[in-house]
């Protein structure tokens, strides 16, 4: 499936009416009063959820202020679950406090797609590093839809989250979703595409794309005496300039090793990130090939691998063609794939998205604590190769030659 363009522009999400949706839809509070909202709960909740974002015992107006209601409705919610065990209230003070205490920080969470296993990963990572430090995170799934990316930071917002990890493809949802938290007051992480106001966390892309195309050169090198035809680059056009520094990485690590290469040779492709795009992408340029031609693919992340091996293997052409991946969550195809002989998958850069959450939860919490943060934190990157996968030392794989390390916050 093609990633879809962002619906609508950047202006049509500043000049909504106060509390309407994007796109012209209803508002939130609308959408929750429908004909299953309990009206008299969610004013509960919304009671309970004022006491527990407070350091400090709330006096009745303070509750009724938080919660936006009137002091009478609040005063008989807060009777109500003091005596069902939900409220303390102190007799000398006459103030109240929620019976399960302060509630840290609630922290919401928009994974890029719950079906993809890089996310998977990275999802399941910032929920155990949550558990561990005892704060409520809250997911939504973008569902690698820029639209549904904005819909869910609207929801985000009117949960009154502390703090937003973003994680979308779409550079220009970027701007986008940035003005929608920075006017609700909300800092934000963003992972692997860039956003003004927002810490970036992700791969330093460049280096990345570098450590690969010099792995590409080399077995080209080895295996084919330095004879490359055509050097094909899987880009991700939807996910803006930021990764693009990937495929100049790419292309000078070629060079660094085969430095009589002809640039004319090189050719840009979209991928569109997609197994599909990708693989629509290679099979065209597959099919314009000479029989023995050499061809050397740098993809975009790991669908982008899937794709162009497909297209490689129906053509039969895995004896003249490498291919390099990027990301490896590890895809559990690409895995089996680097694991085949005759496989065109020589290796790839790994990012480890097992350790992101153990990485950026302290990011968070220091950001929510006032505590100074990088305005960017590279990520682990490393180049795994077959040799390595197949002939695992002492009994576990070993990892090749590292490249720019974390930034440690822990």
């Amino acid at each position: 499936m093609e990633r879809a363009h962002l619906p609508f522009p950047a202006e049509a999400i500043k000049d909504q009416p106060p509390g309407q949706e994007p796109g012209g839809r209803e508002p939130l509070a609308q959408k929750r009063q429908g004909r299953y909202y309990v009206e008299v709960l969610g004013k509960a909740l919304n009671v309970l959820d004022a006491l527990r974002s407070s350091r400090t015992e709330l006096r009745l107006t303070e509750v009724a202020d938080k919660a936006h209601l009137d002091i009478t409705t609040t005063f008989r919610l807060l009777r109500t679950l003091e005596e069902r065990g939900y409220v303390l209230r102190d007799n000398k003070t006459k103030k109240f406090r929620h019976s399960l205490g302060y509630r840290a920080y609630r922290i919401g969470y928009a994974q890029l797609a719950s079906d993809q296993p890089f996310c998977q990963k990275v999802t399941r990572g910032l929920i155990e590093a949550a558990e561990n430090v005892r704060i409520e995170l809250v997911v939504t799934d973008n569902h690698d839809s820029p639209q549904e990316a904005v819909d869910n930071a609207a929801r985000l917002i009117a949960q009154r989250v502390d703090f937003v990890i973003e994680y979308q493809f779409h550079h220009r949802a970027a701007p986008v979703l940035s003005d929608m938290l920075h006017k609700a007051g909300i800092p934000t992480l963003a992972i692997d595409i860039p956003m003004p106001n927002a810490t970036y966390f992700g791969v330093d892309n460049y280096a990345a794309g570098l450590l690969g195309g010099n792995e590409l050169a080399k077995f080209a090198s080895d295996h084919w005496r330095g004879q490359v035809d055509r050097i094909l680059l899987l880009e991700i056009n939807e996910a803006g300039p930021v990764p693009q520094a990937r495929m100049m990485g790419t292309v000078d690590g070629i060079k660094n090793v085969l430095p009589k290469l002809d640039e004319k040779c090189v050719l840009h492709k979209n991928g569109r990130g997609t197994e599909v795009g990708s693989y629509l992408a290679t099979q065209r340029i597959v099919r314009s090939l000479g029989e023995r031609e050499r061809l050397l693919i740098a993809a975009g992340n790991d669908n982008c691998a899937c794709g162009a091996i497909r297209a490689v293997r129906e053509a039969g052409r895995q004896e003249f063609t490498a291919v390099m991946a990027q990301g490896w969550g590890p895809d559990d195809a690409l895995n089996a794939e680097l694991r085949k002989a005759d496989s065109p998958l020589i290796g790839a850069v790994a990012y480890f998205p097992e350790k992101y959450g153990s990485k950026i939860l302290p990011i968070v919490l220091q950001s929510l604590n006032g505590q100074p943060v990088p305005p960017a934190v590279y990520i682990e990157h490393k180049l795994i190769s077959r040799a390595e996968v197949l002939f695992p030392a002492a009994g576990h794989l070993q990892i090749g030659t590292p490249s720019i390390p974390a930034t440690d916050l822990g």
